[in-house]
């Protein structure tokens, strides 16, 4: 049985890109989550206990996420989500949490971003790059002024 997950996480080993003999790319890596709680009596933050994803992307999803991925980065991932039981080669047995990845993208809550669309139309792949926005520069966001709408 699979479900449909949406995790929020870090990635917690490089992302490794292979290709099949079949000449479909495969990137996989490993996602840590855990949730932080705020102890009332003293006012500090603790982490949970972690929990560890191994995800795999296909295709083009796996190429980009390659370019775009390290470890340690804060990540959004959505897929499908297969829990299974496996044996070691002790004879120990085990469970895993899979996720093939349909979605993932930084988790901008940490972070800022670019985006080059990729555009294979031609035959060729041609990386085509968003504008950037320098901090000097006003947003959307702002009145005449230059304060927050």
């Amino acid at each position: 049985m699979s479900d449909l997950v949406t995790i929020r996480g870090i990635v917690g080993t490089e992302p490794q890109l292979s290709i099949t003999p079949k000449g479909v790319s495969i990137l996989k890596f490993r996602v840590a989550t855990h949730e932080r709680k705020r102890d009332l009596e003293t006012g500090q933050w603790a982490d949970g206990p972690t929990n560890w994803y191994a995800v795999s992307a296909f295709r083009t999803l796996g190429e980009n996420s390659m370019e775009s991925l390290a470890q340690g980065d804060h990540v959004m991932i959505f897929g499908k989500l297969q829990i299974r039981d496996f044996e070691r080669a002790d004879g120990t047995r085990g469970i895993s949490a899979d996720i093939e990845a349909y979605s993932i993208g930084h988790d901008l809550r940490f972070g800022t971003s670019s985006f080059s669309r990729v555009r294979a139309d031609t035959g060729e792949i041609d990386r085509v790059q968003h504008p950037s926005r320098s901090a000097d520069t006003e947003g959307s966001w702002q009145n005449d002024d230059g304060e927050a709408a």
